[in-house]
């Protein structure tokens, strides 16, 4: 975990991957701390209220990206879609439980 905080008043989660690979989510109520290690499967955070104009109760803002090689922050973005084996399974989002404080 490289970053748990806020960025513009919004819960940020961000994950190191290895080769270079970042994924980002917002808005999340990180369960995590920055420096924490996590695994495939470890629960990160809680997927918060979506914000005004969003036509659902929550949506999750996912971002990724792959170091460039040059400067810090001069990474080059990708659609983060390429990174899930849709053919091999269907992408199933776990629902929350009553009472666990998410959105």
């Amino acid at each position: 975990m490289v970053f748990a905080g806020a960025v513009g008043g919004r819960p940020v989660l961000s994950i190191e991957h290895g080769a270079g690979l970042r994924t980002t989510y917002e808005p999340v109520r990180a369960t995590v701390r920055t420096g924490d290690d996590v695994a495939t499967g470890d629960t990160v955070g809680h997927l918060l209220a979506g914000h005004a104009g969003c036509p659902v109760h929550a949506c999750l803002h996912w971002g990724a990206r792959v170091a460039s090689g040059g400067p810090a922050g001069d990474d080059d973005y990708i659609d983060p879609l390429s990174l899930l084996s849709v053919h091999d399974r269907p992408i199933r989002l776990k629902p929350t439980l009553p009472g666990d404080g998410a959105g």
